[in-house]
C-alpha cells in the first residue's frame, strides 16, 4: 500500500489555510455531530436553517429506502435513516460542493470534477448495497469524496497542478500520480486520505481511497472488507469515466468495466440494471446539486455490442451456430513465430480466440490484459516457462486457467516438473493437429465446468444476498412497534443485555429511563382508540426528537417506553429525562379533533456493580416511575437519589 502523507507536511499546508474546508452551517452541522450530548432535536433545528442541506440530506435518505418502505419526507426521519456519521460527511462533501465551484486552476475542469464525484458517490451506493462491505450511506459519502485531493491540489498550486494536467493531456502515457509526486513530493491520494482521516472518517475506509488509483500495490488480504472497497471505488471510478467520455468512446470503454463487475460477482444483467440505474439518479440529482450531467449510455445497448463483439462470427455453412470454443480467448507465449502461426490456425479452426507473446516475462501483462482460458507456453524456450506458470498460479484469474506445456521430450522428470509448477496437461512436438484437438477439448471441457461452477456459486451469492435482505427485513419488523415506528420491547430487552455487558466488560456508566404517559387511559376512554394512537405516534416523535443520539428509546407496553441511555451517568440520565418530561408537557396534540394533552412520569436508575442483571436497574427505574406517579405525575424521580437522601 502506499505511504501515507508525512504528517508535518500536512500539518504546514494546513495552517497556511488554503486546503479546502466546510464553511457556514456545515461547521455547525459538523461540532454538532461530533459531540456526544446533541439531540436529533438540535441537530434537526441546525439542519433546517439550510434548506438546500435539507434537500440533499431527505435525497440521499430515500436512496438508501427499500423500495416498499413509506418514503422519507422529514429531517427527523432522514437523520434515524443515515445515522450521525454519514450525515457529518455528507454535510462536508455537499459544503465543498458548494464552495468550490469554481477556482484559480485553469487545468482543473471543477464542473467535471464534481460530476465525476457524484457518479462515484452514487455508484459507491449501489454497488455496496450488493457486495455489502459497508453500510451504503458510508459509501456514498466515501465516493463523493474519495478524490478530494485534486481538489485540493487545484486550491493550493493552482499555476503548477494546472501546467501538470496540460502536460498528461499532451502525453497520455504519463501517469498523473507519478507527475504529481515529482512537483509536489505527494500525490492526490495521499493528500485526500489526510484531509478525510482529519474530518473524522475512519482509517479502515480512508487507507482504500489511499491506494484505489493504484490497485496493483495493495496489500489488503483477499475477501476483507479493504479489499472490497478498493474494488468497489475502481468500478465507481470506470462508470463515472464511462458516463462522462464521448459516444464514441463508450463502447471502448465498456468491456473493462464488465470485467470489473464479473471480479465483484455482479452478472452482466444486473450490472446493467445497476448502471442504468445510477445513470436516472444522477440526472435527478445534478438538477438538485446544479451540476452539469451528460446524456445517460445506453449501457443495455453497450453490454451487448460487447456480448457480440467478443465471439468470432459462426461458419458460413450455419450461421445461427457458435463455433464451441469461441467465448474462450487462448494465449500462446512461444519464442518461435512460425509455431505460434501454426497453432493460431488450428485454434481458430477450433473457433478460440488466440493471442500471443513471445516473451516470457511479458507474457504475465499480456495474460492480465486478456485474460485467457487457455495457455500454451514453451516450457523450455528462452525463458523457462515453469516462473511464469508459477506467477500465474498466485493470481485469483491464474488459478482457473488450464495451462498446456510445449515440451520437446516425453521426459518423466519434465512431466514432474511441469506438473509440480501448475501445468495442468502437455503437448509434444512436432505438434500434431489432431493431439491438440483432443487436447483443447479437454481444456475447453474443464473451463466449461469451471464456468458453470461458477455461474451456480453467482446464482447462490445472489439467492443468499436476497435471502439477507428478506431476513433483514423481516427482523427489523419484528423489532419494530407497527403503531409508532419505534423500537419494539424485543428490540429493547436484545440491547439492553448487549449494553449491559459491555457497560460491565469495559467498567462504562449505563442508564435507563422508565416513561409512563400520564392519562393515557383517559384519553382512549373519552375520545376512543383514534385518537389515543395518534396521541401515541406524536407524543413518541416527540420523546425521540428530545433525546441524544446516543440514547435508544423503545415501546415496551401500551403506555409505556424504555430508554437506554449508553455511557451515561446517573446525574447526566436525569437532565436528559427532565428534558422528555418538558417536551412532552410542551407539546400540544394534534388529533384533527378533540385537544388533548399529555405529560409523562420518567424514573431514572444507573447500574450498580452490586446488581445481579439488566432486569434488577429495569426494576429500579420502574420503582422510580412509581414514585413519579405517586407524586403527582408529570416529574422525574429515581429511587436511588431519594435513597440516597433519606
Amino acid at each position: 500500500m502506499p505511504p501515507p502523507i508525512d504528517i508535518k507536511r500536512f500539518e504546514q499546508l494546513k495552517a497556511v489555510g488554503d486546503l479546502p474546508s466546510p464553511r457556514g452551517v456545515a461547521i455547525a452541522i459538523i461540532r454538532l455531530t461530533q459531540s456526544a450530548d446533541v439531540s436529533m432535536a438540535e441537530l434537526a433545528r441546525v439542519i433546517k436553517s439550510d434548506p438546500a442541506f435539507v434537500g440533499r440530506l431527505i435525497k440521499a435518505a430515500n436512496g438508501l429506502v427499500a423500495e416498499n418502505r413509506r418514503a422519507v419526507v422529514s429531517v427527523q426521519e432522514a437523520l434515524m435513516v443515515l445515522g450521525l456519521p454519514a450525515v457529518r460527511t455528507l454535510a462536508l462533501g455537499f459544503s465543498l460542493l458548494s464552495n468550490y465551484r469554481k477556482g484559480a486552476c485553469e487545468g482543473f475542469d471543477y464542473g467535471r470534477f464534481w460530476s465525476s464525484s457524484l457518479l462515484m458517490a452514487l455508484s459507491m451506493q449501489a454497488l455496496v448495497q450488493r457486495v455489502r462491505v459497508v453500510p451504503a450511506d458510508e459509501a456514498f459519502s466515501l465516493g463523493l469524496l474519495a478524490r478530494v485531493g485534486e481538489l485540493a491540489l487545484a486550491t493550493l498550486y493552482p499555476a503548477d497542478f494546472s501546467r501538470l494536467l496540460k502536460e498528461v493531456a499532451r502525453s497520455p502515457q504519463l501517469r498523473q500520480l507519478d507527475l504529481e509526486q515529482t512537483a509536489f513530493a505527494m500525490t492526490h491520494c495521499e493528500l485526500g486520505a489526510a484531509m478525510l482521516i482529519d474530518w473524522g472518517v475512519p482509517t479502515q475506509l480512508v487507507n482504500p481511497v489511499l491506494c484505489f488509483e493504484r490497485p496493483e500495490l495493495t496489500d489488503f488480504a483477499e475477501g476483507s472488507r479493504e479489499a472490497g472497497l478498493v474494488q468497489c471505488l475502481v468500478l465507481s471510478r470506470a462508470i463515472a469515466q464511462l458516463c462522462l467520455a464521448p459516444e464514441s468512446e463508450q463502447a471502448r470503454l465498456m468491456p473493462a468495466m464488465l470485467q470489473l463487475a464479473g471480479r465483484l460477482g455482479l452478472p452482466r444483467g444486473d450490472f446493467v440494471s445497476l448502471c442504468e440505474r445510477i445513470a436516472r439518479e444522477w440526472g435527478e440529482w445534478g438538477k438538485l446539486l446544479q451540476i452539469g450531467t451528460a446524456r445517460a449510455p445506453a449501457f443495455g445497448s453497450l453490454c451487448a455490442a460487447d456480448e457480440t463483439e467478443s465471439k468470432p462470427a459462426a461458419s458460413a455453412a450455419d450461421p445461427t451456430t457458435t463455433q464451441p470454443g469461441s467465448d474462450m480467448p487462448v494465449l500462446i507465449v512461444a519464442g518461435d513465430a512460425s509455431e505460434r502461426a501454426h497453432m493460431r490456425v488450428l485454434l481458430e479452426e477450433s473457433g478460440f480466440s488466440v493471442h500471443e507473446q513471445a516473451d516470457c516475462t511479458q507474457a504475465i501483462e499480456s495474460a492480465i490484459d486478456v485474460q485467457p482460458c487457455l495457455l500454451l507456453v514453451d516450457w523450455l524456450g528462452e525463458n523457462c516457462g515453469a516462473s511464469l506458470v508459477r506467477a500465474l498460479r498466485t493470481t485469483r484469474f491464474g488459478r482457473t486457467l488450464h495451462i498446456l506445456a510445449l515440451l520437446d521430450a516425453d521426459d518423466d522428470g519434465l512431466l514432474e516438473e511441469a506438473a509440480a509448477a501448475g501445468a495442468d496437461d502437455f503437448i509434444l512436438r512436432p505438434i500434431r493437429p489432431a493431439v491438440l484437438a483432443v487436447r483443447l477439448r479437454a481444456g475447453r471441457r474443464t473451463v466449461t465446468l469451471q464456468r458453470e461452477l461458477e455461474r451456480e456459486r453467482e446464482e447462490l451469492r445472489h439467492f443468499a444476498a436476497e435471502l439477507s435482505i428478506s431476513n433483514r427485513r423481516l427482523q427489523e419488523a419484528a423489532m419494530t412497534d407497527a403503531l409508532t415506528g419505534i423500537p419494539n420491547r424485543r428490540f429493547a430487552i436484545d440491547r439492553i443485555q448487549m449494553e449491559w455487558a459491555a457497560a460491565a466488560r469495559h467498567s462504562r456508566p449505563l442508564s435507563v429511563m422508565l416513561v409512563d404517559l400520564d392519562g393515557f387511559k383517559e384519553i382512549n376512554d373519552a375520545h376512543g382508540h383514534d385518537v389515543g394512537d395518534i396521541a401515541l405516534r406524536q407524543i413518541s416523535a416527540t420523546l425521540r426528537g428530545a433525546l441524544r443520539a446516543q440514547d435508544v428509546i423503545c415501546r415496551t407496553g401500551g403506555d409505556e417506553f424504555l430508554v437506554i441511555c449508553p455511557d451515561t451517568d446517573l446525574s447526566a440520565a436525569l437532565g436528559c429525562a427532565e428534558r422528555l418530561r418538558s417536551a412532552a408537557h410542551d407539546m400540544p396534540i394534534d388529533t384533527g379533533g378533540p385537544r388533548v394533552r399529555l405529560t409523562v412520569s420518567v424514573g431514572v436508575a444507573m447500574r450498580e456493580p452490586s446488581m445481579a442483571n439488566a432486569d434488577a436497574l429495569i426494576k429500579l427505574a420502574d420503582r422510580g416511575a412509581f414514585l413519579a406517579k405517586e407524586r403527582g405525575r408529570n416529574c422525574v424521580m429515581s429511587a436511588q437519589v431519594v435513597h440516597a437522601t433519606s
